[in-house]
């Protein structure tokens, strides 16, 4: 290998993590050549190498810098530069994150990971001989419930969002809910839940501190305030999801584990022996075609619908207002078709 196609490889090496708002110096590029690979040149040899490579490679580029001479950096939008290529499983990788996962990922990290995607696309498509290459065709994903399609987020709104999450300062926005006017809010954003095809924003009003419940694609507009969010003291994520605010609250009722105590048709609960309702769920015989269910759950809306949908495979014994609540929206119903 020649000494130029050497120092333009280690060249590569050196600048691969550096973007704009860190660009490299020619004199630190020529500093690194020399400690860690012993390569000496002038700082004209280099940057002659780096004119080169600028030609040859997409979105290698050069700022010039404060204190006088230029920085090279990779724009964000360069093609991914890999000496040895993705493995077939390393691209598949890729190719489902793009596919199943893009949602969880803030604006900022899936910018970042566009060029991979490509990437991982051309690699697979080469790849055709090999098997790993039908994986996806081979799983899926799909809701337990009735599918919806998902409305659309504006792309802004969903970038800036991201954004404050990470930097965890205040938003300003404009929210619409069905039929109803656009209102403002000032807001500490905490975290974003998927649910279903709907992604909320929870946040807390400011100076209320009141926590809210957001869906994304009510969001008319959002603006960045740069203040530091007010970060309730014990506020969890994952706690808050435990706790059942991302089933509704039923009435306005406050959020609290009840005792469900529901008879069973038993051709309805066999999933219940290895998909629990909750650690201290019992499941007893009852009669010769049903059985007793216990567990403590959470009482909410999802509990609620949840029950609905087994129809005459259920009835709900206790707690006594979550039954009246059942017998009344049955009543209901037979009203509604006649009966």
């Amino acid at each position: 290998m020649s000494k130029q196609l050497t120092r333009h490889l280690r060249l590569l090496e050196i600048l691969k993590d550096s973007r704009r708002f860190n660009p490299m110096s020619v004199t630190k590029i020529q500093t690194s050549l020399e400690d860690n690979y012993r390569i000496t040149v002038t700082e004209r040899t280099v940057q002659r190498d780096l004119v080169f490579l600028a030609h040859n490679f997409f979105g290698l580029d050069s700022i010039m810098l404060r204190e006088g001479g230029y920085g090279w950096y990779w724009r964000d939008d360069a093609k991914v530069v890999l000496i040895a290529g993705l493995t077939p499983a390393q691209a598949l990788s890729f190719t489902l994150i793009k596919k199943y996962l893009t949602q969880l990922f803030p604006s900022v990290a899936l910018n970042e990971l566009e060029p991979f995607f490509e990437y991982s696309e051309e690699a697979l498509t080469r790849l055709q001989g090999n098997a790993i290459v039908k994986w996806p065709k081979k799983i899926a994903v799909v809701q337990p419930t009735q599918t919806l399609i998902p409305p659309q987020v504006d792309r802004d709104v969903q970038r800036i969002v991201s954004e404050v999450l990470l930097s965890e300062t205040q938003l300003e926005i404009e929210y619409q809910r069905l039929g109803q006017a656009i209102s403002s809010y000032m807001l500490n954003p905490l975290g974003l839940v998927i649910r279903g095809s709907i992604t909320y924003l929870i946040a807390t009003k400011v100076p209320q501190n009141e926590f809210r419940l957001f869906a994304l694609q009510r969001i008319k507009k959002a603006q960045p305030i740069h203040t530091p969010i007010d970060m309730p003291f014990d506020f969890d994520l994952q706690k808050y999801i435990a706790e059942g605010h991302m089933g509704f609250n039923m009435n306005g009722h406050t959020l609290k584990p009840i005792g469900l105590v529901v008879v069973f048709d038993k051709r309805a609960v066999n999933h219940f022996y290895e998909s629990p309702l909750s650690n201290d769920q019992q499941i007893v015989e009852y009669s010769e075609d049903s059985v007793l269910l216990s567990a403590t759950v959470i009482d909410n809306e999802q509990l609620y619908w949840w029950l609905l949908g087994y129809g005459a495979q259920a009835q709900v014994l206790e707690p006594e207002h979550l039954r009246q609540q059942m017998v009344d929206t049955i009543r209901g119903m037979a009203n509604q078709y006649q009966i």
